[in-house]
């Protein structure tokens, strides 16, 4: 069964290859993790979630400028 943090991972389009590339894991643990062997540590599922977290917000952040690529909503000044 896999584990919950890397069921979310893939669940927001990143392969276990990209997890352990951002957090300098070797592939064969986060595979593990994947296949539910290994449950990871806390520390790490908390970075993971964070990043997961961040990554949403970009994207909603992306979608609410919309196709135009503008920096600045209107109204809004930085």
């Amino acid at each position: 069964m896999m584990n919950r943090m890397m069921a979310e991972c893939r669940a927001a389009g990143f392969s276990a290859a990209d997890i352990g590339s951002r957090f300098k894991i070797p592939a064969g643990v986060v595979s593990r993790w994947e296949r539910g062997e290994l449950r990871p540590p806390a520390w790490i599922e908390s970075k993971v979630r964070d990043f997961l977290a961040d990554e949403r917000r970009k994207n909603h952040l992306k979608a609410c400028r919309g196709q135009s690529g503008a920096n600045v909503r209107q109204g809004w000044k930085r």
